[in-house]
């Protein structure tokens, strides 16, 4: 491949312009997307890494482009298709993440938009010198909440349990249930945020950087220090969570909450470099590293002012019509979101649920009791985000004549959206201290008509008290089991046009022994049948229209 460099390209006496074509552009498509995630996403504390490693990624691709223009490397070998079929890939991308609110896509889509650039004017060759920048970028996107929940609560549990243990052997009053810590007279949620995927994740981010930007050219001592890398990020997860509990245990709750809250991220950061930079130096005594055969190239290229100016303007100068043909195809991604964006039905508005679920109804009367249900939501604030979902929210404890209590929960959402949807109770349980001992999909026998509502059965325990539960989630018109069901579900109407709305409807009730779970669960169903039929039109809100 030769390189061009020096060479002078038509039309470069107005180089910028075409650049300037490809910012217009990319400017409409992902301005109201970074907008979007600094007010959403970002501004929340498990993904306020964004921004961070953002920056970062943009500073290291111009210091590589920098960089491969002083070695020389900088080729210009276009390559038109297949840099255009990863851009026009990566704008459906866009247009249908924008639409449907799936951030994976919609954010992920700049990594290929940009490589697409590069590749067309560039070539493939010199995209590949650059990689690493395109693939940093990828730490910045907000992953899927049911990726983030799957593999967030072992870690928390993980850490929790290696938390619990050290500060015990130090001789401190500790104990734990499940992701709470009790030391001395003070109880701690290890949050997320704390010790989740998403804190996991930016500190890969960190060790990778730091292992390219050292750049060893031994592979052994690149794979081991990767690989180390995920242990690494354990304990310096650990370490943050015995700060913060030492922290509260010798200056109080206020304290471990305050600005030393936040102060422990740098704790977390600090202590995982360290660690890097302290096993990177323990490899190194073990292999050798050669010295980069690029980092011993001449730099004579570019070596004078005046040569430094003309690699620059023959690096800069690109060909006016392809710029201008990608401008216009980002706009029409635009106008093609746009039009995929589903539209919410005004119509779907229902009356308050405390006034539409009765206080009694069949043997069942409605109690006030001490019991406090399990929380619907991790939002503190009440407001509707991520985290609280919720336009309406129901909780109530009824019995019967025969003394069976039954606790029922009702969390209404007019929008279901995949960054902002139902939470199933198997996540909310355990991000507040529970454990589930079962977990099953079942039949629920609670309409008239004899057919079952697909459901699923839990028994946790938690707190001193171990708890039944049966629930449905109604998505639209649907049941879907699971997180990628829903996923799917809220999708498929969305291409459609259709916000669609969702209804989580929860029975629970305390038992003394495990066994008598599947006899409560005969109860619950009763319980649920008896409120569906006295409910009569009102019930559509809890099930579909025709079950």
């Amino acid at each position: 491949m030769v390189n061009t460099l020096n060479q002078p390209i038509a039309g470069s006496s107005r180089p910028l312009l075409p650049w300037l074509l490809i910012l217009v552009g990319l400017g409409a498509v992902y301005l109201p997307t970074f907008y979007d995630l600094f007010h959403g996403a970002w501004s929340t504390e498990k993904n306020a890494q964004g921004p961070i490693v953002m920056g970062v990624a943009f500073y290291f691709l111009f210091y590589r482009v920098k960089q491969l223009q002083e070695l020389g490397q900088l080729e210009r070998a276009p390559s038109p298709v297949i840099g255009s079929l990863m851009l026009v890939f990566s704008l459906l991308c866009y247009a249908v993440g924008r639409s449907q609110s799936v951030l994976l896509l919609e954010v992920g889509s700049l990594v290929g938009v940009l490589s697409g650039v590069v590749v067309t004017f560039y070539g493939v060759r010199t995209w590949s010198r650059m990689w690493f920048a395109f693939f940093f970028m990828l730490f910045m996107i907000p992953l899927p909440v049911s990726v983030v929940d799957a593999v967030t609560l072992p870690l928390k549990i993980g850490v929790s349990y290696a938390t619990e243990h050290l500060l015990y052997w130090a001789g401190y009053p500790i104990s734990r249930s499940g992701v709470i810590l009790n030391i001395g007279q003070y109880q701690l949620l290890v949050a997320d945020a704390c010790a989740g995927l998403n804190s996991l994740f930016v500190l890969e981010a960190l060790g990778l950087l730091y292992m390219n930007l050292v750049r060893h050219s031994s592979v052994v001592r690149n794979v081991v220090l990767a690989t180390l890398i995920v242990p690494i990020s354990f304990t310096a997860n650990t370490i943050r969570i015995i700060f913060l509990a030492l922290i509260t245990y010798y200056f109080g709750d206020a304290a471990g909450q305050g600005f030393v809250h936040g102060f422990s991220g740098m704790v977390l950061f600090l202590s995982a470099l360290l660690l890097i930079i302290v096993v990177d130096g323990v490899i190194s005594r073990m292999v050798r590293d050669k010295p980069l055969r690029e980092m011993q190239l001449a730099k004579s290229a570019v070596s004078s002012g005046t040569g430094k100016l003309k690699a620059w303007v023959a690096t800069a100068s690109i060909a006016g019509k392809p710029a201008l043909l990608m401008m216009l195809a980002m706009l029409l991604s635009v106008g093609a979101a746009r039009a995929l964006t589903p539209v919410m039905d005004l119509a779907k508005a229902i009356a308050p649920l405390a006034t539409t679920v009765p206080s009694q109804f069949g043997e069942w009367t409605e109690i006030k009791s001490a019991i406090v249900q399990a929380n619907l939501t991790a939002s503190e604030d009440g407001k509707k985000s991520i985290e609280q979902p919720y336009d309406d929210v129901l909780t109530r404890t009824y019995a019967d004549k025969a003394g069976n209590r039954i606790m029922l929960a009702l969390a209404y959402a007019r929008e279901q959206r995949q960054d902002v949807k139902i939470h199933l109770p198997e996540v909310c349980y355990p991000a507040q201290g529970y454990e589930i001992l079962v977990l099953k999909q079942a039949p629920l026998s609670v309409l008239q008509s004899g057919r079952t509502l697909p459901g699923k059965r839990l028994l946790t325990t938690g707190g001193g008290r171990t708890e039944a539960v049966s629930y449905w989630v109604r998505i639209g018109d649907a049941y879907p089991i699971g997180g990628l069901a829903t996923r799917l579900k809220i999708f498929k109407d969305g291409i459609a046009g259709n916000v669609t709305d969702g209804m989580l409807v929860r029975a629970s009730s305390l038992i003394t022994d495990p066994k008598d779970a599947d006899a409560e669960y005969v109860v619950q169903d009763r319980f649920l049948s008896d409120l569906l039929l006295a409910m009569k039109s009102d019930r559509k809100v809890l099930i579909a229209e025709n079950p």
